[in-house]
Protein backbone atom coordinates (compact mmCIF):
# COMPACT_ATOMS: atom_id res chain seq x y z
CA UNK A 1 0.00 0.00 0.00
CA UNK A 2 0.85 3.62 -0.35
CA UNK A 3 2.78 5.49 2.55
CA UNK A 4 4.55 8.73 2.95
CA UNK A 5 8.05 8.32 4.10
CA UNK A 6 10.83 11.34 5.30
CA UNK A 7 14.36 10.63 4.80
CA UNK A 8 16.72 10.99 8.11
CA UNK A 9 20.15 10.43 9.71
CA UNK A 10 21.18 8.67 12.78
CA UNK A 11 24.09 6.62 14.59
CA UNK A 12 23.71 2.73 13.94
CA UNK A 13 24.77 0.25 15.97
CA UNK A 14 24.63 -4.06 15.32
CA UNK A 15 26.73 -5.80 17.75
CA UNK A 16 30.14 -4.18 17.18
CA UNK A 17 29.12 -2.14 13.61
CA UNK A 18 28.45 1.10 13.83
CA UNK A 19 27.44 3.59 11.19
CA UNK A 20 27.25 7.44 12.10
CA UNK A 21 25.01 9.36 10.08
CA UNK A 22 23.45 6.46 8.58
CA UNK A 23 20.69 7.59 5.96
CA UNK A 24 17.54 6.10 6.66
CA UNK A 25 13.50 6.56 5.29
CA UNK A 26 11.01 6.67 8.39
CA UNK A 27 8.01 6.01 7.60
CA UNK A 28 5.43 9.07 8.65
CA UNK A 29 2.04 7.75 7.19
CA UNK A 30 0.65 4.81 5.54
CA UNK A 31 -2.23 2.86 4.29
CA UNK A 32 -0.57 -0.43 4.95
CA UNK A 33 -2.96 -2.65 7.36
CA UNK A 34 0.02 -5.24 8.07
CA UNK A 35 2.28 -2.55 9.47
CA UNK A 36 -0.91 -1.24 12.13
CA UNK A 37 -0.14 -4.73 14.42
CA UNK A 38 3.52 -5.55 12.99
CA UNK A 39 5.76 -6.87 15.73
CA UNK A 40 8.77 -5.08 14.66
CA UNK A 41 10.22 -1.72 15.19
CA UNK A 42 12.05 -1.23 11.44
CA UNK A 43 12.37 -3.13 8.17
CA UNK A 44 16.22 -3.09 7.04
CA UNK A 45 17.07 -3.72 3.78
CA UNK A 46 20.24 -5.46 3.31
CA UNK A 47 20.39 -4.89 -0.97
CA UNK A 48 24.02 -5.35 -2.66
CA UNK A 49 24.11 -1.69 -4.05
CA UNK A 50 22.36 1.54 -4.27
CA UNK A 51 18.69 1.87 -4.38
CA UNK A 52 17.27 3.17 -7.60
CA UNK A 53 18.11 6.41 -7.78
CA UNK A 54 19.76 7.07 -4.11
CA UNK A 55 23.39 7.97 -4.14
CA UNK A 56 23.24 7.55 -0.48
CA UNK A 57 24.89 4.25 1.27
CA UNK A 58 22.94 1.04 2.07
CA UNK A 59 23.43 0.06 5.99
CA UNK A 60 25.91 -3.25 4.70
CA UNK A 61 27.87 -0.93 2.88
CA UNK A 62 28.58 1.65 5.25
CA UNK A 63 29.56 -1.71 7.97
CA UNK A 64 31.73 -2.83 4.77
CA UNK A 65 29.62 -6.19 4.79
CA UNK A 66 30.17 -8.23 1.24
CA UNK A 67 28.32 -11.32 2.36
CA UNK A 68 26.28 -12.55 4.52
CA UNK A 69 24.15 -15.85 5.33
CA UNK A 70 20.51 -16.20 6.69
CA UNK A 71 20.02 -19.93 8.31
CA UNK A 72 16.00 -20.62 8.50
CA UNK A 73 15.32 -23.61 11.04
CA UNK A 74 12.60 -26.29 9.84
CA UNK A 75 10.63 -26.56 12.82
CA UNK A 76 7.97 -23.92 13.62
CA UNK A 77 8.79 -21.72 15.97
CA UNK A 78 12.80 -22.30 15.83
CA UNK A 79 14.49 -19.46 15.75
CA UNK A 80 16.69 -17.79 12.48
CA UNK A 81 19.78 -16.37 11.64
CA UNK A 82 21.06 -13.47 9.83
CA UNK A 83 25.12 -13.66 9.80
CA UNK A 84 26.42 -10.44 8.57
CA UNK A 85 29.99 -10.97 7.16
CA UNK A 86 32.48 -14.05 6.33
CA UNK A 87 32.13 -16.09 9.44
CA UNK A 88 33.27 -19.23 8.85
CA UNK A 89 36.39 -20.76 7.83
CA UNK A 90 36.93 -20.39 3.98
CA UNK A 91 37.74 -24.32 3.86
CA UNK A 92 33.94 -24.81 5.50
CA UNK A 93 32.13 -22.84 3.15
CA UNK A 94 32.16 -24.90 0.08
CA UNK A 95 30.62 -27.90 2.22
CA UNK A 96 28.28 -26.08 4.27
CA UNK A 97 27.20 -22.80 2.09
CA UNK A 98 25.84 -22.69 -1.27
CA UNK A 99 27.38 -19.35 -3.34
CA UNK A 100 25.27 -17.63 -6.71
CA UNK A 101 26.86 -15.42 -8.38
CA UNK A 102 24.51 -11.89 -8.16
CA UNK A 103 23.44 -10.52 -11.54
CA UNK A 104 20.80 -7.88 -10.41
CA UNK A 105 22.10 -4.23 -9.67
CA UNK A 106 19.60 -2.98 -7.09
CA UNK A 107 18.38 -6.15 -5.48
CA UNK A 108 19.74 -10.06 -5.16
CA UNK A 109 18.77 -11.59 -8.50
CA UNK A 110 21.01 -14.65 -10.05
CA UNK A 111 19.71 -17.53 -12.12
CA UNK A 112 18.85 -21.20 -11.83
CA UNK A 113 18.63 -24.02 -14.14
CA UNK A 114 17.23 -27.24 -14.34
CA UNK A 115 14.75 -26.50 -11.01
CA UNK A 116 12.31 -29.47 -11.36
CA UNK A 117 9.69 -30.73 -8.74
CA UNK A 118 9.58 -33.95 -7.16
CA UNK A 119 6.07 -35.80 -8.70
CA UNK A 120 3.64 -36.60 -5.88
CA UNK A 121 2.77 -39.92 -7.09
CA UNK A 122 -1.00 -39.11 -7.92
CA UNK A 123 -0.12 -35.99 -10.05
CA UNK A 124 3.09 -36.73 -11.98
CA UNK A 125 4.18 -33.66 -13.58
CA UNK A 126 3.81 -32.91 -17.37
CA UNK A 127 6.23 -29.90 -17.34
CA UNK A 128 8.94 -28.70 -15.40
CA UNK A 129 10.01 -25.00 -14.40
CA UNK A 130 13.26 -23.48 -15.44
CA UNK A 131 14.60 -25.89 -17.63
CA UNK A 132 16.84 -24.84 -20.81
CA UNK A 133 18.06 -21.57 -20.90
CA UNK A 134 17.06 -21.33 -17.13
CA UNK A 135 15.52 -18.71 -15.26
CA UNK A 136 16.26 -15.95 -12.70
CA UNK A 137 15.59 -15.48 -9.43
CA UNK A 138 15.63 -12.86 -6.33
CA UNK A 139 16.78 -14.40 -2.88
CA UNK A 140 14.50 -12.30 -0.95
CA UNK A 141 14.78 -13.49 3.35
CA UNK A 142 12.22 -10.69 4.11
CA UNK A 143 9.00 -11.71 2.02
CA UNK A 144 6.23 -14.74 2.33
CA UNK A 145 5.64 -14.36 -1.20
CA UNK A 146 6.54 -16.31 -4.27
CA UNK A 147 6.21 -14.53 -7.87
CA UNK A 148 6.36 -17.51 -10.79
CA UNK A 149 5.01 -18.41 -13.95
CA UNK A 150 1.29 -19.66 -13.22
CA UNK A 151 2.42 -23.52 -13.69
CA UNK A 152 5.23 -23.67 -11.94
CA UNK A 153 3.22 -22.02 -9.27
CA UNK A 154 0.86 -24.57 -9.17
CA UNK A 155 3.19 -27.00 -9.07
CA UNK A 156 4.97 -25.56 -5.73
CA UNK A 157 1.56 -25.46 -4.19
CA UNK A 158 1.30 -29.34 -4.71
CA UNK A 159 4.55 -29.91 -3.30
CA UNK A 160 4.41 -27.62 0.37
CA UNK A 161 1.44 -28.26 2.74
CA UNK A 162 -0.71 -25.07 3.89
CA UNK A 163 0.66 -22.69 6.48
CA UNK A 164 -1.42 -22.56 9.33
Amino acid sequence: GPCISMQGYENVSVGPMTSSNQSFWEIMGHQIQALDSAKFAAIVGIGPNFAFGNTEETLLMSFGVTEFSVCLQRAPGAPGYLTWGPTPELTSKPRFFAKAAVKGKHHWATSMHNVTFMPMAEAPLETVPCTGTGCSVIIDSGTSLIAAPGLALMQLSKQIEPIM
